[in-house]
């Protein structure tokens, strides 16, 4: 009798854990950091974020810097890029933003791009570099996601 009640709680277990994985298989995934549209948020380099609310994520996937650096005199101001995966629903696109040398801590400074029905704003990107250019871990991007209104509506 015993045998059978363990073997009959491991078959029931087994059988919630089956059904609570096919409930989840039309969601999106959990990730660890999430926010939401029209809120600014902070993507560090080489991770992903996600809007649950849109079934969106953006991903962190690589960085070019060519910013002057701090206390420098450079021919040109150079840039910050970021390439980014952009994922909704089952689409995914790649989009590429740029943040301007020389410039910092203004809405000028960042590019904003449309993607698959939002714009991603491209706000700072930090750290400026100095002399010693920084391990790329350590970058973060400060963005924001709004939704692009569709055609006939009105904000």
């Amino acid at each position: 009798m015993m045998l059978s009640f363990k073997l009959l709680f491991k078959l029931s277990c087994c059988l919630a854990l089956l059904s609570l994985m096919s409930c989840n298989s039309g969601t999106t995934k959990l990730l660890p950091y999430q926010t939401q549209l029209n809120q600014a948020f902070d993507l560090r380099y080489g991770t992903t974020i996600g809007l649950p609310d849109e079934q969106m994520e953006i991903s962190f996937e690589k960085l070019t810097e060519s910013r002057c650096p701090k206390d420098v005199n450079c021919v040109q101001a150079g840039e910050g890029i970021i390439s980014l995966v952009v994922k909704v629903g089952n689409q995914s696109e790649h989009l590429v933003l740029k943040a301007k040398g020389l410039c910092q801590d203004k809405p000028e400074c960042g590019e904003a791009k449309s993607v698959l029905n939002y714009t991603l704003t491209l706000m700072s990107l930090d750290p400026y570099p100095s002399k010693v250019l920084e391990d790329k871990q350590k970058y973060v991007a400060k963005m924001i996601v709004t939704k692009k209104p569709l055609m006939g509506e009105t904000r």
